[in-house]
């Protein structure tokens, strides 16, 4: 495999998010013998203060090698922490979210925290995270920071629908579930039936226990194949009455990963405008795997 292509990407920025980000990053490039790339977005134009003189020529220069030895720093505490896993830094000029998009054209996935200092990881609606999120080429986890003396989560969760984004999904879940020794809880959300669109219409009465069951087989298929292919991987499938980021963000509780699939590049017009990805980013209680699908 191209080493570049196997590569970790981890955007970093030196706050308690990118740590985290990078903790989750190194763990995971440990397991699979992959390299890390660690990458600090730098806009110079984020830090010129006028002064009573004018604008200091120099400021750039001093904030640029500031930031040079921050990367230094982190990459040393990398290799101290994981000397296994080759580390490499980069200092890229321009914005931190298309740097990061950049980035992941040779990368096997891009990690990010949730919460940063305002380069790569404030989590606003048009933030870093969610743009990346949506147009980056490769798997985008997001870590958020743990609570003071919060155990490790255990577990992986993926959201399930029958489509072709969950399937991606799905097979990222297996995986990780086989490589950590996690269980896996395959969820299956459903609500109640409603008009697909004008003059259509749906009963006004319905079974539930019929459409649970019909969900049930959705579930079941969509699984089969990958626990073949997984068999060491212990499987839950849950099918629930509940909107789907309401599902999955309550199993996100006390999970270790949280994985979702979906559609890439500028194809991705429901992460911008409050679709289950975009909900789960905002409000899971743990990482957050973003698997996309292109073409």
């Amino acid at each position: 495999m191209n080493p570049a292509r196997n590569s970790v990407v981890v955007g970093y920025d030196g706050s308690a998010g990118a740590q985290a980000a990078l903790r989750w990053g190194l763990d995971l490039a440990a397991r699979r013998h992959a390299p890390v790339r660690l990458v600090h977005a730098f806009e110079s134009s984020m830090y010129d203060v006028r002064l009573s003189g004018g604008y200091d020529p120099g400021l750039g220069t001093t904030l640029r090698a500031a930031a040079e030895e921050m990367l230094e720093e982190a990459a040393a505490g990398a290799k101290a922490s994981h000397p296994d896993v080759e580390v490499l830094t980069k200092l890229e000029a321009g914005p931190a979210a298309a740097t990061l998009i950049e980035e992941s054209e040779n990368a096997q996935m891009v990690v990010v925290g949730t919460r940063g200092t305002g380069g790569f990881t404030s989590l606003v609606i048009g933030s870093t995270t969610l743009h990346v999120a949506a147009h980056a080429r490769c798997t985008v986890v997001a870590v958020p920071v743990p609570g003071e003396g919060e155990p490790a989560g255990s577990g992986v969760v993926v959201g399930v629908d029958g489509s072709e984004l969950s399937e991606a999904a799905i097979e990222f879940a297996f995986r990780a579930a086989s490589e950590t020794g996690d269980p896996l809880v395959a969820v299956h959300a459903w609500r109640d039936p409603s008009t697909t669109g004008p003059g259509v219409m749906v009963p006004l009465v319905y079974d539930p226990v019929l459409v649970s069951q019909e969900e049930r087989v959705v579930l079941a298929e969509s699984l089969a194949g990958w626990q073949e292919k997984y068999p060491d991987v212990r499987v839950e499938a849950k099918v629930v009455h509940a909107h789907p980021t309401r599902a999955l963000v309550e199993e996100s509780r006390g999970a270790r990963l949280l994985v979702v699939g979906c559609r890439g590049r500028g194809e991705l017009r429901s992460l911008l405008l409050g679709s289950v990805s975009h909900g789960v980013l905002h409000h899971a209680a743990c990482p957050v795997a973003v698997v996309h699908v292109h073409g």
